[in-house]
């Protein structure tokens, strides 16, 4: 019966591999749950860190400003709200709600003059949250404001400003719209493919050590059916679910991207409808794949406890790898990392995501290669469903 290519029960096996699979409520809640919560948890995070940079408002409280009136002025600017405070303490004013105190001493204004660089002196409350960010925007003003007070001092006395600076530093970014979005939404890929295996956890687990708890493998291996059509089906029911979650995952991903402010963040939403379907179709032969790895990693497990343990390890393990390879610094644009999978989709997914385009050759090759470890899995688990020790694993 092995050498047959296809049996007439092929097609109800199929039938009631996916019936089950999506009949599951539990299964498929998690799955729509998952996909639906990482891009609306994304979206928010963009939101609050943009807004927090931008909107916020730094509020400096000035003692002593009676020494310096022009300095109080000088510091006024956007999102830097400064107050002259006649009398406190700074650690009482930093109680008070202000997130800096700069304190200017009694013989300020004569030092000034005599050019002897009166001491300023700065309290805040490092374990506030937003000391660091509003220490660093007070000290940009204090640095250019100095620089101001230099020149013109220099300029009075006919010396060059020029003698104290031989070059100038001119930053010009020439990165683009498309590589700044790929540094940002680098956790996107990640993500999408972590919603792969928490899609199909459930599903994966009861379709395997769940049936072989309830002794309706042992009833299905019985059946006149080649063992690799059996694993085949299970493997196409498990993978439809977790590729509906991540299908999920970048239809909710785009569709919020209109509401993150990614022109703050000098990205420019390239992402058309053709893309969100080249993404998905990218992410089918990875879905077979981590289908049939947990299946067969499932039916290996002494439980059915004990495979939930172990998938919900494994669905860690991929993302884990690709921070990893971020952190190392590897270079992943050799064309031969793209015939390796997870590696592979996740370059894809991060060019398409900002608009930029990928080899339809190596997105072939890098498929294929997919593909032939999904048929080579296959192969395997159809030899251990013909091992008698498998159904005695409970």
């Amino acid at each position: 019966m092995e050498k047959r290519r296809f049996s007439p029960q092929m097609a109800p096996l199929l039938l009631k591999e996916f019936l089950e699979t999506w009949r599951d409520r539990r299964a498929l809640w998690m799955a729509i749950c998952f996909s639906l919560m990482f891009p609306v948890l994304l979206a928010g995070v963009t939101i609050f860190v943009v807004k927090k940079n931008t909107e916020e408002t730094t509020r400096l409280a000035l003692l002593g400003a009676e020494n310096a009136p022009l300095l109080e002025r000088q510091l006024r600017g956007p999102n830097l709200e400064v107050e002259a405070v006649a009398e406190g303490s700074p650690r009482q004013l930093l109680n008070d709600g202000y997130d800096l105190v700069l304190q200017l001493p009694d013989n300020f204004a004569r030092d000034y003059r005599d050019f002897r660089a009166p001491p300023l002196y700065l309290y805040m409350d490092s374990s506030a949250t937003g000391a660091g960010r509003a220490e660093h925007h007070l000290q940009e003003r204090l640095n250019s404001l100095q620089q101001l007070v230099v020149s013109q001092r220099l300029t009075a006395r006919g010396v060059a400003p020029q003698l104290l600076a031989p070059w100038q530093l001119q930053v010009r970014d020439v990165s683009t719209p498309s590589s700044r979005g790929a540094l940002i939404l680098a956790m996107v890929p990640g993500l999408l493919i972590l919603t792969l295996f928490v899609a199909s956890l459930a599903t994966s687990v009861d379709t395997s050590a769940g049936e072989r708890e309830r002794l309706s493998l042992e009833t299905l291996l019985l059946q006149p059916l080649p063992a690799w059509q059996v694993i085949a089906a299970k493997t196409l029911a498990v993978a439809s679910l977790g590729w509906l979650g991540s299908l999920l995952a970048i239809a909710a991903l785009v569709a919020l991207m209109p509401v993150m402010p990614l022109a703050e963040l000098g990205i420019q939403q390239a992402t058309t409808t053709g893309g969100v379907l080249a993404m998905g179709l990218l992410l089918l032969p990875l879905a077979l794949l981590v289908a049939v790895v947990q299946i067969l990693l499932a039916l290996r497990s002494s439980s059915f406890k004990d495979a939930q343990t172990q998938l919900s390890i494994l669905q860690i393990a991929p993302v884990t790898l690709l921070m990893v390879l971020d952190a190392a610094r590897i270079d992943l644009t050799d064309n031969y990392w793209q015939l390796v999978p997870l590696v592979a989709q996740q370059q894809w997914l991060k060019a398409l995501l900002v608009g930029e385009s990928v080899s339809v050759g190596w997105v072939l090759a890098g498929s294929l290669t997919c593909l032939l470890l999904v048929a080579a899995a296959i192969a395997f688990g159809a030899r251990a469903l013909r091992r008698e020790s498998l159904l005695g694993a409970v």
